[in-house]
């Protein structure tokens, strides 16, 4: 089954988004139809050139309304509101909300009610969606009767929880303390500008390449909702200089002492097993450059795994806090649209 989806908004992830589909020989999905406030001009020259993952290894035009991406046709359209989007004339079946603008599940249901999709991905964590669902701990929860709009939390809280998944599962998992080293974003400034700062928040308007920088505006313990065992925990947030790549660090207390060769031989076996593709698993030294372009939520490192004799435990990985996202963002789209009562008619991507 293809499922027919629709993209609010093509910046860092929507483009992700873009060349991973258009990448895949099978990838599941069709893009029927994108919105973002850019001509279609702009829009084929940012998937043709990107400074961090480089020419588009295939073709990129513009074509009147459509942008036609390896000889598949997608209708662009420019409004600003997203209950303006006419989703239904291109049979899509699920929107998937990247503006990074529409974050409150009211706003982002005006897709459905007006737009005519049936369902919503939104990517980012959302406020009040039907559901938080995250790839490989809780998404087997979604429930097509009652959830219409939902979101996988964010890059960080999904390589959060795939580790404190297996660590759970396997050795038992309490007291959890996390911290995520989070990459440049796409909102993020070249020089100060305290106007229209990300969240209203003055430091999140600093030059992103000066400073390491608090963001506290991301909910840490949404790793609490998709996996609740745990109990309460405490997180922390920053932005740091660095292009791509960012670092996920978890530490808590086991049920029992465990050693740090158990721990990462239950890391190393769910990467080959049930949480393959999700959970990588490298025994090389790497650094944050190491990650990029990689699909997996969580590239775990073995290399910083700590254990204490009262069962204590910490470990890290890293994660593309672009490409592993939209990759779980696929994953959920698929996942929806394969579970709809009723399969909408699809939309071909040639133009004639």
């Amino acid at each position: 089954m293809t499922v027919a989806i629709g993209i609010n908004g093509l910046g860092r992830i929507g483009r992700s988004l873009t060349r991973i589909v258009a990448a895949a020989p099978n990838p599941g999905v069709s893009i029927a139809a994108v919105n973002d406030i850019a001509s279609t001009e702009k829009l084929a020259y940012g998937l043709r050139r990107d400074s961090i993952r480089g020419s588009f290894p295939g073709t990129v035009t513009a074509r009147g309304e459509y942008l036609v991406v390896n000889d598949h046709a997608i209708r662009t359209y420019r409004h600003e509101r997203p209950e303006r989007i006419p989703w239904a004339d291109h049979g899509v079946e699920v929107v998937i909300e990247a503006t990074g603008r529409f974050r409150a599940g009211g706003t982002a249901r005006t897709h459905i009610t007006h737009g005519g999709a049936r369902k919503v991905v939104i990517s980012a964590s959302a406020d009040d969606p039907d559901a938080f669902l995250v790839i490989g701990a809780n998404h087997a929860s979604y429930d097509p009767a009652l959830h219409d709009v939902v979101s996988p939390a964010s890059c960080g809280v999904n390589a959060l929880t795939v580790m404190a998944k297996v660590l759970l599962d396997r050795f038992g998992l309490r007291s959890v303390n996390t911290s995520v080293m989070l990459a440049t974003q796409g909102w993020g400034r070249v020089q100060d500008s305290l106007i229209g700062a990300s969240r209203d928040d003055p430091r999140l308007g600093r030059a992103t390449g000066e400073s390491i920088i608090p963001h506290n505006h991301v909910v840490g313990d949404l790793v609490r909702v998709a996996l609740p065992e745990i109990g309460e925990m405490r997180y922390s947030y920053y932005c740091v200089p660095t292009p791509i790549g960012s670092l996920a660090e978890l530490s808590g207390q086991t049920g029992r002492p465990v050693s740090v060769e158990e721990v990462n031989r239950a890391m190393a076996e769910a990467a080959a097993g049930p949480l393959r593709g999700i959970l990588a698993y490298d025994p090389d030294p790497t650094v944050s450059i190491d990650v990029k372009n990689n699909p997996a939520s969580c590239l775990f490192d073995p290399s910083g795994t700590q254990t204490t004799a009262d069962g204590g435990v910490k470990v890290r990985g890293w994660f593309d806090n672009e490409w592993g996202f939209s990759n779980r963002l696929l994953d959920l789209a698929r996942l929806i649209g394969e579970l709809l009562p009723v399969p909408s008619g699809q939309v071909s991507w040639s133009v004639a």
